[in-house]
């Protein structure tokens, strides 16, 4: 009986060694698989921000007494029109920030500035800068893409302007604010009348002030039945809105300010296309 005991003792010990050889054996090898796919993330895959065909395009430019950064998209939804009308739309926006660029360097001068300008300027301790950022808006066959654009030349306060742009998703056409009303009609006259009707309840709203009390001369001037009184716009669903940069229709204080219209308000004057 003593010796097989023992024969059963050895062999109990031999198994219990073999699996702990096992053990030590899956330890080593299968912590080293769970750990490499972690390392491998963390140091070469690119996010999904980074790697989206999607993602906006800059244009930057970092001087000495200047920094630019301004954004536009790299793809619209024109690219179910085609390649082309997509490419050209991208291309417009593209030159409209390049532009802006160009003159926000041309007019700082920075290449001929003095030591005296630099410090009277103060650009000897902080920099002059142009940003931007922009939305996108879809209505029932357009897109819009608003650019609002950030400059600040080191004086009181940054101001702030637009650059919209509108097109087509059936033609892949640019559309000015006068391609959506039929040829003849004074739809400038249509829009100055109805700004005229509802900005002061807007501006009294903003100003917290009864609507008798805003300052209509200063309104008017931004509202007369022109082109440039109208220049920044976009549609949004049925909505056709007309953006007022700061100082248009009102003091700096009172920030940009928006001017919802229905469509179907102006139905009448409209293209079939674009009711």
């Amino acid at each position: 009986m003593d010796l097989q005991h023992k024969h059963w003792a050895l062999i109990c010990i031999a198994i219990l060694v073999a699996a702990f050889v096992v053990l030590v054996i899956w330890y080593s090898f299968g912590s080293q698989t769970v750990m490499a796919p972690d390392r491998g993330n963390a140091t070469s895959t690119p996010s999904a921000a980074t790697t989206s065909p999607a993602a906006p395009a800059h244009i930057t430019d970092h001087a000495t007494y200047y920094d630019i950064d301004l954004t536009y998209p790299s793809v619209t939804p024109l690219t179910s029109v085609s390649v082309a009308a997509n490419a050209r739309a991208v291309a417009t926006m593209q030159a409209a920030m390049q532009s802006t660029a160009d003159q926000f360097i041309k007019d700082g001068n920075f290449a001929h500035l003095t030591h005296d300008d630099v410090q009277m300027m103060g650009l000897d301790q902080r920099k002059e800068d142009l940003s931007s950022e922009y939305k996108t808006y879809t209505g029932s066959r357009t897109v819009s893409y608003v650019f609002e654009i950030y400059e600040d030349t080191l004086g009181a306060h940054p101001n702030a302007f637009y650059r919209t742009f509108t097109f087509d998703t059936k033609t892949g056409a640019a559309l000015d604010l006068s391609d959506l009303f039929t040829p003849g009609l004074n739809y400038l006259g249509t829009l100055s009348a109805i700004a005229s009707q509802q900005l002061p309840a807007i501006l009294a709203e903003r100003e917290q002030v009864s609507v008798s009390e805003v300052d209509t001369d200063y309104m008017h001037s931004g509202i007369s039945p022109e082109p440039d009184s109208f220049q920044s716009w976009y549609i949004k669903g049925g909505v056709l809105t007309i953006v007022f940069p700061p100082y248009q229709v009102g003091p700096y204080a009172l920030g940009t300010i928006e001017l919802p219209i229905p469509l179907s308000k102006v139905s009448a004057s409209l293209k079939s296309d674009y009711r």
